[in-house]
């Protein structure tokens, strides 16, 4: 699971109720704690978002699996024929496979910053959505604190709240109203991919 999900926004310390009545016995403190990891996998939104990051992934590395096949003929090509062609045309098809080269490392480079941007745009929204779940959740529940599983040393079953989590992200953010990731975007004169690791970037939650 990307460490994304646990930084400082997402340990939210949530202190409700607090009241200044002296009368009154000091109710012992309401914590909770969440797994990360799980909330991404499970919830719709995450599957969503993950199922857009594989998607582009495919998308881009079938380009690059294209441009690479181009490449490769070429070079078989110049192996069988090499005998019988003539200097200059040899040469020439060595021109043509290092421009091909060249075109498939900026293809690849490319494909880098797209995944790269696309995943960083799903992790902002994700947090954005998860904070705003966890606020509305701590309220509602009267808890004192609402804690990221990662960052404590052991917790104990009985105060895991993950699946109700889910389920009230779930009530909260509908994966269908949700914007497509990456190429959704308005139509521009197209140009080469934006932003994506030519590695298949592991998508939040993804390993």
């Amino acid at each position: 699971m990307p460490r994304w999900l646990c930084g400082p926004l997402v340990c939210l310390l949530l202190t409700f109720g607090a009241t200044s009545l002296p009368a009154q016995p000091a109710e012992p403190p309401k914590v909770g704690v969440f797994d990360p990891e799980t909330v991404w996998k499970l919830t719709e939104v995450g599957k969503k978002y993950n199922q857009d990051l594989n998607d582009a992934r495919d998308r881009l590395q079938a380009e690059i699996d294209k441009k690479q096949a181009e490449i490769d003929a070429l070079k078989d090509k110049l192996r069988q024929q090499q005998q019988s062609l003539s200097e200059d045309k040899a040469a020439q098809m060595q021109k043509d496979i290092q421009n091909k080269m060249i075109e498939l490392n900026r293809l690849n480079d490319d494909a880098t910053r797209e995944m790269k941007s696309q995943l960083n745009d799903v992790q902002n929204r994700f947090q954005q959505m998860l904070v705003e779940t966890l606020e509305v959740y701590g309220k509602e529940r009267n808890f004192t604190l609402v804690l990221d599983k990662s960052v404590i040393a052991y917790n104990s079953p009985q105060v895991d709240v993950t699946q109700d989590l889910i389920q009230k992200f779930n009530d909260m953010h509908k994966a269908a109203a949700l914007p497509a990731t990456g190429k959704a975007q308005p139509k521009k004169t197209p140009e080469k991919p934006k932003e994506a690791p030519k590695d298949a970037p592991k998508p939040p939650g993804g390993r």
